[in-house]
C-alpha cells in the first residue's frame, strides 16, 4: 500500500465508535451497578448459549464456498463452531448478528500465498446488520465490485483496497447513506467516461474516502462539485488517479472539516486553487506532482492548522509566499523541484515547528539567512539544486536536532563553519559541488557520532587530520572525489568497518594502496572509487574474498603487475590507464556490465569468454593494448553490447560474422589492429549503429552500399587507412545523420556522389550530434563511463576528439583516385568545419558554392588537378583558419578580405604558377591576361560558351548534309554502317579486356 498522509487511528474509527459494549459511565448507586452488570451477564450467557443466528452462519458458509483460500485462513469457519468464533467474524455481544467481517490479508507484501480469492457471492447480503466490511490485500483476479454491495443498509465502513478488483466502480456504492470510511484504492479500477462522481455526492455521513490510483481520467471537470457536497469529510486522498481538472474557484466550499487532502500524482495542468484557503481545518496538504504552474498566491496564513504541506514536483514559479513563514504549526514543508525564483527571507525562522524542509531545486537565489538558525527543531534541511551564493552561515549550529544536511550543487563559498561539529545527531552532511574552500579538520567532526553519509566532492577542500585520528563515527559512504585529501593515503579509513560505498577519486593521493584498505570493510563493501590519483603498487590476490564488491573503478593511476583473480560478483571494473601487465584474465564475474581494461600493457589472446558467456554486458573496452590473435566469433544473439573498442592493439584475421548478432550495438571502434577482409554484411542487422571506426587496417572491397540504406543512426564513419576500392557508394548521401565521414588514404575511384548534400546533419548548425554519442556516454553509475573519442586529421594534424565530439562535422576523402568535378552540392552543407579533398585527381573549377559553408574553418584542395580563378565568395569564410590550395591548375588573382587576410602564408598556393596577388609574389598588374573581376570570369565563359553553341550548330548542319547524301547513295549508305560496326566491336572486346584485368 502506498504511503499515505495522516489516516484515521482505530480507536477514532467512526466505526469502532459505537461498537463497542456501551456506556462507561456508572450510575452513583452501587445496587444500580451490580443490576446492570448482572443484566449484561445473563443477557452474555444467553446469547452464547444461543450462538450466531443460524441465517447468517449459513450466509457465511455460502460465501466460503465460493472463496480460494489457498493458505486455510477461513479453516475455522466450520459447524459446529459458533460463527462469532470463526476468524474474521465479529458479532453484536447483545443481538449476536454479525456486524463485521475483517478479511483483510496482512501479510500481502511477503507472502501472496495468503491471499482470497475466488466468488464473492450474493449470499453476503443476509448479513443485515453488517456494519464493517474489510477485504483489502486480497487477489479477487480483477472482478467488478458486486453492486449487491449497495444494499448494505447499515454499512459504516467498506475498505476494499488493493484486492485486485476491476472495472467500472458501480455507482450502486452511493446508496450506502449511513458509510462514513470508504477506501478504493486500486490499479485496476475506474469510473464511466464523463461520470461527475454525482453518486458520491450521496454519501453524507462520509469522513474518509481514499480512491488511489484509481483511473479518473475521463472523469468530467464537475468531480470537485460532487466531493464539495460532503460536510463531513475529514480525509481525502485521491493520488495517482489522472484527474485531468482541478477547478479554480468554487462558489461555496462545504468541506469545512477536511483535515487531510492529497492530490499528488495527477494530471491538472491548472494554476494554484484559491479556494483551498478556505478549508480552515487543513492540516495535511499534498499536491505534489500534479502539474501546477504559474505562482502561488498569498493566503497560507489561513490555514493556522496545517502541519503538513507538499507542493513538490510542479512548475510553480515566482516568490515563495511570504505568508507561508507565518504557520507556526507547521512541521514539513515540501516545495523541491519547481521554478521558484525566490530569496530565502529571514522570516523563515518564524516556522519555529518545521522538523522538515525540503526546497531542492527550487531556483532560490541569494543567500542562506541566519535566521535559519532559529528552526531549532529542524531534522532535515535540504537546500541542494539552487543557486545560492554566499557563505554556509554558523547558525547552522545551533540546529541540535538535524540529522540530513544537504547544501550540495549549489555557489556557496568561503569556509566551513567549524560549528557544524554540534550538530550531535547529524548523520547526513552533503556539501558536494559548491566553492568552499579551506580544510576540514577534527574539529568539524569530533561530535559527529551519528554520522553515516559524507559528500564534500567538486569543492576546493582540502581534508586534513591528524595521522592517528579515530573518527568518533562509523561511515557507510563517503565521497570526497576533487578534495584534497593526499599525498598519503587516509589512515583514518582504516577505523571505518562499515563502510559499503568509496569514492576518493582525484584526491591527490600519491602512495600505495595500503593492505587494510582491502579488509577494514571487505563484508560489506559495494563500491571503490580511487581512480585520477597516484596510487602504485600491485593489486593483492585477496581482491577474490571481497564477494560484496560490485563496483570497482582504480582507473587512472600507476598500479602495475598482473590483474589478480577478481571478486565474483563484480558488475563494473574499470582499470584502465595503468601499467598492468600479462594476459587478460581468463574468468571473469558472469554478472560484468562494465568492462574498462584500455590503456594498459596487456597482452595475449582475448578470452573468448568475454564475448560467448557475458550476456550482462553493456560495454567492452581493451583499447590501447598489446593483445593479439583474432576476434572472438562467437558473439552472441540478446547480447546487451552497446559499446565494443579493441583499438589499438594487434588483432589480426577477419572480422567474424557473428558480430551482426548484436542487436543493440552502438559503438564499434576496431581502428589501428591488422584486420583484413571485406566488412561483414552482418554488421547492416546492427540497425543502432552510431559510429563505425574500422580506420589503419587492411580492409579491402568495395565500401558496401547498406551502410547508407541499414543503418540510419549513423553518425560517425572513419574507414581510413586501409585498401577499399571502387567507387563511393551513391546510397551512402541517405545517412542524413552523418556528421562526420572519413575515407582518407585508400583506393577509391570515381566521382564524389551529389547525395553528398544530403547529410542534414551537416547543414544546420543546430542540430548536432546525439547526447549518447556526444560527450560520454554514462553507464548508470556517474564513477563508470566508456569515453567516445576519435581521432580526425584536421588542419593538417591529427587530434583526438571526446568532449567535443558532437560538435565536430567533417569530411576527409584526400589520398585516393578520385577524380571528376567537385559536386556543387557540398556547398549545401552550412555546418561542415573540415573538408579535406587532397591528394586526388579532380578538375575543373573549385564551386562558388563553397563560399557559403560559413562554418569551415579547415579546407584542403591541395594536389588535384583544379583550374580557373579562386572564387571571389572565399572572403565569406569567416571562420576559415586553415587553408591549403596548393599544388593545382588555379589562375588570377587570389582573393583579399576578412578571414583570408589573414592566411599570409605564400606556401598554400604553391604550385599554381598562374596564380598572382598577395601573399605569393607575382603581381597580378604583371600579367594583363589575369581576369581580376569575376564579371571579367563570366564574359570570358559567355564568349566560350557562344564559341561552343556556334560549333554544334555547324556540326549538326554538316551531319544533317551527310544523312541527306546517303540518303540517296547506297553505296555511301552501306560502306558508313559497315565502319560503325567495326569500331563498335573493337570499342566492346577492349573494355571486356580491361575490365578482366582489373
Amino acid at each position: 500500500m502506498e504511503t499515505k498522509g495522516p489516516v484515521i487511528s482505530q480507536r477514532d474509527d467512526p466505526v469502532a465508535i459505537g461498537e463497542s459494549m456501551g456506556d462507561t459511565r456508572s450510575p452513583s448507586h452501587a445496587s444500580l451497578l451490580c443490576s446492570c452488570v448482572m443484566s449484561v451477564l445473563f443477557l452474555t450467557l444467553a446469547t452464547a448459549a444461543r450462538g450466531c443466528m443460524e441465517a447468517e452462519r449459513d450466509a457465511l458458509l455460502a460465501f466460503k464456498a465460493g472463496i480460494v483460500d489457498p493458505s486455510r485462513r477461513l479453516s475455522s469457519w466450520r459447524r459446529p463452531v459458533d460463527c462469532c468464533r470463526w476468524s474474521g467474524v465479529v458479532c453484536d455481544n447483545t443481538t449476536g448478528h454479525v456486524v463485521q467481517l475483517n478479511l483483510q490479508n496482512a501479510e500481502a507484501y511477503y507472502d501472496n500465498s495468503t491471499v482470497l480469492g475466488g466468488e464473492i457471492r450474493p449470499s453476503l447480503l443476509s448479513l443485515t446488520h453488517l456494519r464493517r466490511l474489510n477485504l483489502t490485500q486480497n487477489d479477487f483476479g480483477g472482478v467488478q465490485i458486486p453492486e449487491f454491495f449497495g444494499s448494505f443498509g447499515r454499512l459504516r465502513y467498506l475498505d476494499l483496497s488493493y484486492s485486485n478488483f476491476g472495472g467500472v466502480i458501480p455507482p450502486q456504492l452511493g446508496n450506502l447513506s449511513t458509510l462514513r470510511y470508504l477506501s478504493l484504492s486500486s490499479y485496476n479500477l475506474r469510473i464511466h467516461a464523463g461520470d461527475d462522481l454525482h453518486w458520491l455526492s450521496r454519501l453524507s455521513s462520509l469522513t474518509f474516502l481514499q480512491m488511489n490510483f484509481v483511473n479518473l481520467s475521463t472523469t468530467s471537470p464537475d468531480w470537485l462539485r460532487a466531493v464539495n457536497q460532503l460536510p463531513s469529510l475529514q480525509q481525502l486522498y485521491l493520488s495517482g488517479c489522472g484527474l485531468a481538472a482541478l477547478p479554480d474557484s468554487l462558489s461555496r466550499v462545504n468541506l469545512t472539516a477536511l483535515a487531510t487532502l492529497d492530490l499528488r500524482g495527477n494530471s491538472f495542468n491548472s494554476t494554484f486553487p484559491s479556494w483551498l484557503f478556505e478549508l480552515r481545518s487543513l492540516s495535511y496538504l499534498a499536491i505534489s506532482n500534479s502539474e501546477l504552474y504559474g505562482t502561488v498566491p498569498a493566503g497560507f496564513g489561513n490555514l493556522t492548522r496545517l502541519t503538513q504541506l507538499d507542493l513538490s514536483g510542479n512548475s510553480l514559479a515566482g516568490s515563495i509566499p511570504v505568508d507561508l513563514w507565518s504557520l507556526t504549526s507547521l512541521t514539513t514543508l515540501d516545495l523541491s523541484h519547481n521554478s521558484f525564483t525566490s530569496l530565502l527571507l529571514p522570516q523563515i525562522g518564524n516556522t519555529s515547528s518545521l522538523s522538515q524542509l525540503n526546497l531542492v531545486q527550487c531556483s532560490i537565489v541569494g543567500s542562506i539567512p541566519a535566521e535559519i538558525g532559529r528552526l531549532t527543531g529542524l531534522t532535515e534541511l535540504r537546500l541542494s539544486g539552487n543557486s545560492l551564493t554566499g557563505r554556509v552561515p554558523a547558525e547552522i549550529g545551533n540546529l541540535s536536532s538535524l540529522t540530513q544536511l544537504d547544501l550540495g550543487h549549489n555557489s556557496l563559498s568561503g569556509v566551513i563553519p567549524v560549528e557544524i561539529g554540534k550538530l550531535v545527531d547529524l548523520s547526513t552532511l552533503d556539501l558536494s559541488d559548491n566553492s568552499l574552500e579551506g580544510t576540514m579538520s577534527e574539529l568539524h567532526f569530533a561530535n559527529l557520532t551519528e554520522l553515516v553519509v559524507l559528500y564534500t566532492y567538486a569543492n576546493p577542500l582540502t581534508i586534513r587530520f591528524h595521522h592517528d585520528w579515530v573518527p568518533p563515527f562509523q561511515l557507510q559512504s563517503i565521497k570526497t572525489d576533487a578534495c584534497n585529501l593526499g599525498p598519503s593515503f587516509p589512515r583514518w579509513l582504516r577505523s571505518q568497518e562499515f563502510l559499503t560505498d568509496v569514492d576518493l577519486s582525484n584526491t591527490s593521493i600519491e602512495d600505495t594502496l595500503p593492505d587494510w584498505f582491502w579488509n577494514s570493510s571487505s563484508s560489506t563493501i559495494m563500491g571503490i572509487n580511487l581512480s585520477h590519483n597516484k596510487i602504485g603498487g600491485v593489486l593483492l590476490v585477496s581482491l577474490e574474498s571481497m564477494t560484496t564488491l560490485m563496483f570497482l573503478n582504480l582507473s587512472s593511476n600507476l598500479l602495475r603487475g598482473r590483474i589478480p583473480v577478481l571478486p565474483p560478483n563484480l558488475q563494473a571494473l574499470d582499470l584502465s590507464s595503468n601499467s598492468l601487465t600479462g594476459s587478460l584474465p581468463p574468468t571473469i564475474s558472469s554478472q560484468l556490465s562494465y568492462l574498462f581494461l584500455s590503456h594498459n600493457y596487456l597482452h595475449g589472446s582475448m578470452p573468448s569468454s568475454y564475448v560467448c558467456d557475458l550476456q550482462q554486458l553493456y560495454a567492452l573496452d581493451l583499447s590501447n593494448n598489446q593483445i593479439s590473435g583474432e576476434i572472438p566469433r562467437c558473439w552472441q544473439e540478446g547480447s546487451q553490447l552497446l559499446f565494443v573498442n579493441l583499438a589499438n592493439n594487434k588483432l589480426r584475421g577477419k572480422v567474424p560474422e557473428s558480430i551482426g548478432n548484436l542487436g543493440n550495438l552502438q559503438f564499434l571502434h576496431l581502428n589501428n589492429n591488422s584486420l583484413f577482409g571485406r566488412i561483414p554484411s552482418s554488421l547492416q542487422n546492427c540497425s543502432r549503429l552510431a559510429v563505425i571506426d574500422l580506420g589503419n587496417n587492411n580492409f579491402s572491397g568495395n565500401i558496401p552500399a547498406w551502410i547508407g540504406q541499414s543503418l540510419p543512426n549513423l553518425q560517425v564513419l572513419l574507414l581510413r587507412s586501409n585498401m577499399f576500392s571502387g567507387y563511393i557508394p551513391v546510397q551512402l548521401g541517405r545517412s542524413s545523420n552523418l556528421q562526420i565521414i572519413d575515407l582518407s588514404n585508400n583506393r577509391l575511384s570515381g566521382s564524389v556522389p551529389h547525395s553528398f548534400g544530403n547529410f542534414s546533419a551537416m547543414i544546420s548548425t543546430s542540430k548536432s550530434m546525439a547526447s549518447t554519442v556526444s560527450n560520454i556516454m554514462d553507464f548508470a553509475l556517474s564513477s563508470f563511463v566508456a569515453s567516445e573519442s576519435i581521432s580526425l586529421v584536421t588542419k593538417g594534424d591529427e587530434f583526438s576528439f571526446s568532449t567535443i565530439l558532437r560538435f565536430v562535422k567533417s569530411i576527409d576523402l584526400s589520398n585516393n583516385d578520385l577524380s571528376g568535378v567537385i559536386p556543387p552540392e557540398i556547398g549545401s552543407l552550412f555546418a561542415l568545419q573540415t573538408l579535406n579533398l587532397s591528394g586526388n585527381g579532380f578538375q575543373g573549377m573549385i564551386p562558388k558554392t563553397m563560399g557559403d559553408i560559413k562554418s569551415l574553418e579547415t579546407l584542403d584542395l591541395s594536389f588535384n588537378k583544379l583550374s580557373g580563378v579562386i572564387p571571389r565568395s572565399f572572403s565569406a569564410l569567416n571562420s576559415l583558419s586553415h587553408l591549403n590550395l596548393s599544388y593545382n591548375n588555379l589562375s588570377g588573382a587570389i582573393p583579399s578580405g576578412n578571414q583570408l587576410q589573414t592566411l599570409d602564408d605564400a606556401s598554400i598556393y604553391i604550385g599554381n604558377v598562374y596564380l598572382c596577388g598577395p601573399p605569393v609574389t607575382k603581381s597580378c598588374s604583371d600579367d594583363p591576361n589575369v581576369d581580376s573581376t569575376e564579371e571579367e570570369e563570366y564574359e570570358s565563359g559567355s564568349h566560350v560558351l557562344s564559341f561552343y553553341y556556334g560549333t554544334g550548330l555547324g556540326y549538326l548542319v554538316g551531319l544533317w548534309s551527310v544523312f541527306v547524301v546517303m540518303l540517296f547513295k547506297k553505296d555511301w549508305r552501306l560502306f558508313y554502317f559497315e565502319t560503325v560496326d567495326k569500331m563498335y566491336d573493337k570499342a566492346y572486346v577492349a573494355i571486356k579486356i580491361r575490365l578482366r584485368r582489373n
